[in-house]
């Protein structure tokens, strides 16, 4: 299944000029690894969905969903379906990269944007830090984020912990007296 899934996006891909915007999860030089129990490609509507324990693997970097819909904005030249607009990731997203895990219940990647929000219960871990939001957006140009939603009622927490150095794991001593 894994095998098919992967030619028939290479095939895909062949077929729809990107020109430009392509999809990536990690570093863009890597291929593209996608696998999912099922694909269907909506050819009128320029839409692909990847359905049932979807992975997308690129270098070390990972996408997981129950279902991902790739949407394509439809100006291609030569009868291509253009380049991708968005990809919407929902239920059990997780994001993961070797230094961070992102989870949620829906992720939107703005292509021409290079924008990602996650909403939903959102977990981003670092290490041992954590942050919990409703919701989370981060500009992929700019390295600019936003955690939360005004008006929800919704409160965004972060935990972090001190780094540990050998000065400071060591238990301190008291005067003798």
């Amino acid at each position: 299944m894994r095998l098919l899934a992967i030619a028939l996006f290479g095939l895909m891909s062949a077929a729809l000029p990107l020109q430009g915007a392509s999809a990536q999860i990690g570093n863009s030089s890597l291929p593209l690894d996608i696998e999912a129990d099922t694909f269907e490609v909506l050819d009128a509507e320029r839409h692909i969905v990847w359905l049932g324990n979807v992975h997308v693997v690129q270098g070390d970097s990972s996408l997981q969903a129950d279902r991902m819909d790739v949407y394509y904005t439809g100006t291609g030249t030569g009868g291509g379906w253009g380049d991708i607009d968005r990809i919407v990731a929902t239920d059990n997203v997780f994001y993961i990269t070797p230094a961070q895990r992102a989870r949620g219940d829906r992720g939107v990647y703005q292509m021409s944007e290079e924008i990602i929000t996650l909403t939903g219960d959102v977990v981003i871990t670092q290490g041992e830090n954590v942050i919990t939001t409703n919701r989370f957006v981060n500009n992929l140009t700019t390295g600019n984020s936003n955690f939360g939603e005004a008006g929800t009622g919704e409160r965004v927490r972060m935990v972090l912990q001190p780094t540990r150095t050998p000065e400071n794991t060591q238990p301190t001593s008291t005067p003798e007296g």
